[in-house]
């Protein structure tokens, strides 16, 4: 449903003063790197060995984080037996993860894959559980959830989920606080929290199985992403099996822990829910998500608080995270969550156990030097299950089942997804445009879009569904230029260096209406002077249906999955004309 080619687009000016703003930007970077040790991640996502990631958090006696640690420091065992460790970085929140350059004024439409500010610190969830928070309550978090993302670091950057009549993403990852200021205040259209949720017993209230299952959707739809991302879990109570000891909330010692104390709970729950545990935790581990459980009760009194505290805290501790309780001002609370999960240790290592049969793996990490007496925060257990196990747990969720597979493929799929963070490891310029009237979609083009999600339908082998319906399709016109100083360096030295360009358009609940895929290879015709134009300059279009909202755009390079992506909300603002400049030149067909 697209072609590709090469053309010379209207933002070509544009892309050449950026360009060099970019070159001396790659050349301050090197420079600035070199003399203050800040690692620079080159992420490797794929290998035939499998990898176990584990973050350390390191704070001495004060509390303040522990700096100049090396690998050799760390000792990590896993179920008692020794672990060599293979990768070894520090992370450093109090300096930007991310400084961008300074780019001119854009034209209208036209976006570059790069933050307005300087980025800091890793991922951030916030995940707002209006379920299990009790209407007195929710007033009262709404405002201090408002004034912590007024006063929130800046360049921080936040994803907002939050569950209701099922767990809805309200604001994808942004680092404009604004923005996330005005998704909390938002009343639609679209996902929105609402000022009280009424309705929390007929939607899950202390059901574990919905807690469980909706962990496992977050930390699959963070896989592929790299890096640490701190779950903010915001709510009174936290109805999850705690995973080192596979118990139920009221069993025994845990009497009261996450529930209220008219709960009924039996001691065989959590074999009940042994599989929702296993698959959570594990999806939690594989895709670097530690839990903050951060308590909207506030101050309260009595035996049950406390057992309840001490429940959040194991939480906490076997996903590598910290909880955080008695206060009644939550923005303090949220606060002390972003600054304890800010600064780490990453390490990862090859298991000396390869049989994933599905069992508990337990982590412990110590210092080789026993006189340093610091605290050691870092995730105490995974479960080795096995890529097979995670398919066949989506047996009947055949387009997520699809999605994940693809996801452990390559990072274009992951960073693909609506409201996934702003990517700027290979840097690009896009500018849209509409084309034309929407039109009536062929069948041919019904029968494309059956694989979207907002369309797709479970075949049964021994019925033929209808054709779908027709619909209007609007085409949009999304013209590239490859900006990276990187890809523009190696690419004269590669003999037909090869991008992929991906284009999926929304509605406003993040359901994929359409998306294109198509792969091109950089020209190697030669100018009038004799030199060969290394800009990598295309247009792909993308036929979108009835109720857009947004279009994500990502670029890829396959040979070291080095991507870039970015996400525009719809609709695009008036442009004076539309006409854009150039002769076209084919460069392939779409896949």
């Amino acid at each position: 449903m697209g072609r590709f080619s090469v053309v010379v687009v209207a933002v070509a000016v544009s892309a050449i003063t950026i360009s060099a703003a970019m070159q001396s930007w790659s050349q301050t970077q090197t420079s600035s790197d070199k003399k203050s040790g800040q690692a620079q991640t080159e992420y490797v996502f794929r290998s035939n060995v499998r990898r176990v990631p584990l973050d350390v958090i390191v704070l001495d006696k004060k509390g303040d984080v522990v700096r100049g640690l090396t690998r050799d420091d760390f000792v990590v065992e896993e179920d008692r037996k020794p672990q060599n460790v293979l990768s070894f970085e520090f992370f450093d929140g109090a300096a930007p993860s991310f400084l961008p350059p300074k780019i001119p004024p854009l034209p209208s439409n036209t976006y570059v894959n790069l933050p307005a500010a300087p980025e800091q610190g890793p991922l951030y969830i916030l995940y707002y559980d209006m379920v299990n928070t009790p209407l007195t309550r929710q007033m009262e978090a709404h405002q201090q959830l408002l004034d912590f993302v007024d006063h929130a670091q800046p360049g921080t950057r936040f994803a907002l989920f939050a569950n209701m009549a099922g767990l809805h993403l309200v604001q994808g990852f942004t680092s404009d606080h604004e923005l996330l200021r005005a998704a909390i205040l938002s009343k639609g259209p679209g996902p929105h929290l609402p000022d009280v949720f009424l309705y929390g017993d007929n939607y899950g209230y202390e059901d574990s199985g919905a807690v469980l299952s909706n962990m496992k959707f977050l930390a699959e739809y963070m896989s592929g992403i790299p890096g640490r991302k701190n779950l903010l879990w915001l709510s009174s109570v936290f109805p999850i099996p705690v995973g080192p000891t596979m118990r139920g909330h009221n069993s025994n010692t845990r009497v009261g822990g996450g529930f209220s104390s008219s709960t009924l709970q039996i001691n065989d729950m959590t074999y009940l829910q042994s599989q929702g545990i296993k698959e959570a935790y594990a999806a939690l581990a594989s895709s670097q998500v530690a839990l903050y459980p951060v308590d909207l009760t506030g101050v309260v009194a009595g035996g049950d608080s406390l057992t309840n505290y001490e429940y959040m805290d194991d939480i906490a501790a076997a996903t590598g995270g910290h909880a955080y309780y008695g206060n009644n001002r939550v923005a303090e609370l949220l606060d002390k969550a972003v600054e304890n999960g800010e600064s780490y240790y990453s390490l990862t290592y090859s298991p000396t156990n390869t049989k994933y049969d599905g069992s508990e793996r337990h982590i412990r990490v110590t210092l080789a030097d026993k006189n340093k007496n610091y605290v050691l925060t870092y995730r105490s257990l995974y479960y080795g299950v096995s890529d097979d196990e995670v398919q066949e747990s989506h047996a009947k969720q055949v387009v997520q089942q699809r999605f994940l597979a693809a996801k452990k493929a390559d990072t274009l799929f992951a960073t693909v997804e609506h409201g996934a963070p702003l990517m700027h490891d290979l840097l690009f310029i896009a500018h849209m445009s509409t084309n034309g009237q929407p039109r009536m979609a062929s069948a041919e083009e019904m029968k494309q879009l059956e694989d979207s999600p907002a369309y797709f339908r479970t075949r049964k082998k021994s019925k033929n569904p209808k054709p779908l319906t027709p619909v209007d399709l609007q085409q949009y016109v999304i013209n590239y230029d490859v900006i990276d100083p990187q890809f523009r360096a190696t690419a004269t030295q590669q003999r037909v260096p090869v991008l992929e360009f991906a284009a999926a358009a929304y509605n406003s609940d993040g359901t994929l209406l359409n998306s294109i895929l198509n792969k091109g290879a950089i020209s190697s015709e030669r100018r009038p002077d004799g030199k060969v134009d290394t800009r990598f300059v295309a247009v792909q279009q993308l036929e979108v249906p009835p109720g857009a909202a947004y279009i994500r755009v990502v670029v890829r390079n396959p040979q070291n999955d080095r991507t870039g992506a970015l996400e525009v909300r719809l609709p695009l603002k008036q442009e004076t004309h539309t006409a854009q400049a150039g002769a076209h030149k084919e460069m392939g067909e779409s896949n």
